[in-house]
Formats: structure tokens, sequence, C-alpha cells
């Protein structure tokens, strides 16, 4: 069970009532994965498919649904030892804490809530008297902040047992090639894959914002085109970052387009480049001639190949953060490549 499915776990058990609402690995762990992926798994004549092979093919899939799995392994690990020291069941022990973490919210709060949400509640509860689902709201409120507090209880429950994870995620070798910002020698370099038009690509351009104030010289960031097919205007936007580029502009034309990403048809990003005071004539046929087409789908046709499926898709020196994560996922991967 994961701690999502732990943390919804407990909240049904607490809201019963009224509403039921390392840095590397081993030795002998890298023998034993040696010899897993020696494991014949299949034949296909007298040819053998091994694990190996399937590992390989499934990736970053894999290595995630392993690393959920072990996040769960470890929650029950540490809940069932914290347990049987304080001598109770994993129930009692875990009803109790939470309990006393977090106590039932006050009808005051449960008002304030209700009057600033009652026009969004479902099946006619928001025209019902306050007093006649008071307690509904309570148990609800209640139940939000509890699931809450069973992650953070599990994440110091890990700390104070000493929890140290030693699974590390396959890495994947991707070109940097691409418009970049950083020092060439910088040790730890991100490789990102993104579409102009995603609204989450624009949410993880906060994120490497964020890395760069953070880490400054340490990291190297290169950009490289992956529109996708269903957002019309993606392509043509990638290819203006390029063109931009051509005159030095690639980044403040990267920062526009994705803080401007309801005027990316072609007048916007030209009226736009135009007022980064790039040169509208160069930029124009650029970016009407298609200059950079072929260099666009060249970066797509590079991202399929190293399992991008979707955008934004990090590369942390070979390491795949795929989706618009939050920053400490990527601080956990920069940290430890700043080790090694």
């Amino acid at each position: 069970m994961n701690r999502t499915s732990l943390a919804a776990a407990f909240c049904a058990l607490l809201l019963s009532a009224p509403m039921a609402c390392n840095r590397s690995a081993t030795k002998n762990s890298q023998t034993a994965t040696i010899a897993e992926g020696q494991i014949v798994v299949a034949m296909v004549g007298k040819t053998p498919i091994t694990m190996g092979e399937i590992d390989k093919q499934a990736g970053r899939e894999l290595f995630e649904l392993r690393e959920k799995t072990l996040d769960s392994v470890i929650a029950d690990r540490v809940i069932g030892n914290a347990a049987k020291a304080a001598g109770q069941s994993t129930d009692d022990f875990m009803r109790k804490q939470v309990e006393t973490r977090v106590p039932l919210i006050s009808v005051e709060e449960a008002k304030s809530w209700f009057d600033q949400n009652k026009a969004r509640l479902p099946n006619g509860l928001g025209e019902k008297p306050f007093d006649e689902i008071k307690d509904m709201i309570v148990q609800g409120l209640t139940s939000e902040k509890r699931r809450d507090a069973v992650g953070a209880l599990i994440d110091e429950m890990k700390a104070k047992a000493g929890v140290q994870v030693l699974l590390r995620a396959p890495k994947i070798e991707v070109a940097a090639d691409g418009p970049a910002k950083g020092p060439a020698t910088a040790k730890v370099t991100i490789i990102e894959f993104s579409d102009f038009q995603c609204p989450f690509c624009s949410r993880g351009k906060k994120v490497v914002d964020e890395i760069v104030q953070k880490y400054g010289d340490k990291v190297r960031i290169v950009f490289r085109d992956f529109p996708l097919d269903f957002h019309d205007k993606a392509q043509k936007a990638a290819e203006a970052g390029h063109c931009a580029g051509d005159q030095g502009k690639f980044w403040q034309m990267h920062d526009w387009m994705f803080d401007n990403q309801d005027k990316l048809d072609i007048e916007g990003l030209k009226n736009g480049a135009k007022g980064l005071g790039i040169d509208s004539a160069k930029f124009d046929q650029c970016l009407t001639s298609g200059q950079h087409e072929s260099e666009v789908k060249r970066h797509m046709h590079d991202g399929q190949k190293v399992g991008v499926r979707g955008t934004p898709a990090f590369f942390v020196n070979g390491v795949m953060l795929s989706g618009a994560q939050p920053f400490e996922k990527f601080k956990t991967e920069i940290d430890r490549a700043l080790l090694d």
C-alpha cells in the first residue's frame, strides 16, 4: 500500500462514524541484479528473451513501479515497528497518533467553510441549513487534515528509523543538443523536452527557474523541443524559439512564449519577437519559411528514442523525471548527482 492508499485507508478508518467518508547498492545486491537480468523468461524458437531485456524495454515505468512498491513496503515496516514498540496494533497506533495531532475541527471553522463554499456543494447540500449538515462538514474537513497528517507522520517515522533508500533510477544517455544556459563544465546537466503550448510545461519552467536560482553554476539547462501533435501552435512556437536563437535571444523568446501561451499564433509570435527587440524582417522570414522545421522534428525524434511520451520530460544527468514534478523531486536527483 503506497502512502496515498495508506492515507485513504486510515481516513476511512477514522471516519467510520456518522460520515464514512545510499548512494549505491551493495556488492551482493548488484550480483543479484545481474543474475536476475540473465533469467530467461521466454523462448522464440531457440532464442531466449531475458529479464534484462524486458527491464530495458520497460525502462522508467518499471522503475517507478518499483519505487512506489518500495515506498509502500518501507511505510508498512516503519509503522509496524513503531506500533509494536508502543504495544499497540497498527490500526490503534495510527488512529491515536493522527487523532492526537489533528483533533476534530471546531463548529465555527466548519461554518466559515460552509459559508464560503455552499454554492459549490453538490446534491443541493448548499441549500440545507448549516445545523442539518454540520456534523458531515466537521467530519469531512477533519478527514482532509488527518489524511495530510498521515503522510507527515510516516515521514517522521522514516527519519527516526534511519531509512536509507538505495534504489536508483536507471540512467539514459541523452544528447545535450539544444539551446543551453549554464557552464558547460557544470557537474549536473538537466535536459528538458518541452512544448510551448503545454500548460504543464509552463509550470515546469517555474521549477527550472527555481533550480537555477538555488544551484546557479552547478547546473546546466538544455532545452529540446517536443511539440505534441494535438497542440496546433506548438510546432511553429518551437521554430520561433530557434529563429530567435539565431539572433542570440532564444531564452528571452522562450520565457515570453511560456508567459503568453494564449498568443502563440503566427502573428502573436512575430509581435512577441518584435517586442523583445528581435530583428523583425529576419525573424519573420525564418518563421514563415520553416527554416527550423526539420531541427524541431529531429528533437522530437530524439526524445521518442529515449522514452519521452509526454511533456515536460526532464533528464537530470540521465535520470528521467516525467511530468511537471515539484522542486523537491529535482532536488533529490541534483543533490545525488553532485555527490557522485
